[in-house]
């Protein structure tokens, strides 16, 4: 009986802890349209002012934990962007969804694309080689080169953002970066996963789970 309570326990501990991680997952993936109606409909600065916050509070408090030593300076363009907030709300707004884009994707950009410098081994040729152990010569040549595709792919996030923040409406720029933003990030993976299931097809390959296990234990640069 006391294993079969302690069995219980455990399976519920495990139940909660499967809800907590879907509710934060469907948040981060909900927050973004939360944030793009805001905009559009140009709600109460009250609710405006809120999302702001919110934005550049954790965009701050991401910096400081992914690069330690640019903490003062995510710290502090925190502390602009919640001051800018205060004044006009819907500014902060757009300037907080501005700041949050741009830091993700020069983050992941830097992150990817120092890989590349001679005498380093390429990001996706690391996780790959964490999952499988030996590549072939081909798969060193294609993990390179998908590395050098991410790093592509995000440097045009950065382009199109900066492009049409300049040129078209906000409302048009907010649904490329907070409605577009997971749908693209989804379509270059699986596009990418599908060419690799045809290209090595005699090959076994990681799942989802396994990327993401590698990556969030890749070494601090």
């Amino acid at each position: 009986m006391p294993d079969v309570a302690a069995q219980a326990r455990g399976g519920g501990r495990g139940a909660r802890s499967a809800l907590a991680v879907g509710a934060g997952l469907s948040l981060f993936a909900l927050y973004p349209l939360l944030v793009h109606g805001a905009i559009v409909a140009d709600l109460d600065a009250d609710t405006a002012m809120a999302l702001a916050l919110v934005q550049a509070t954790v965009t701050g408090v991401a910096v400081s934990r992914a690069a330690p030593q640019y903490r003062w300076v995510a710290l502090a363009a925190a502390a602009a962007l919640i001051g800018l907030s205060w004044r006009s709300a819907r500014d902060g707004l757009l300037a907080a969804s501005a700041v949050s884009h741009a830091t993700i994707y020069v983050g992941l950009l830097v992150l990817f694309g120092r890989t590349l410098l001679a005498g380093r081994e390429p990001l996706i040729t690391w996780i790959a080689r964490r999952i499988r152990g030996t590549l072939t010569d081909e798969m060193l040549v294609y993990t390179r080169r998908v590395t050098i595709a991410w790093c592509l792919f995000f440097a045009g996030q950065l382009a199109m953002s900066a492009l049409l923040f300049r040129l078209a409406p906000d409302t048009v720029w907010s649904f490329f970066i907070n409605v577009l933003d997971l749908p693209l990030v989804a379509a270059m993976f699986l596009a990418e996963y599908a060419y690799r299931l045809r290209k090595f097809r005699n090959h076994s390959h990681g799942s989802i789970a396994d990327v993401v296990r590698v990556f969030s234990e890749r070494p601090n640069p």
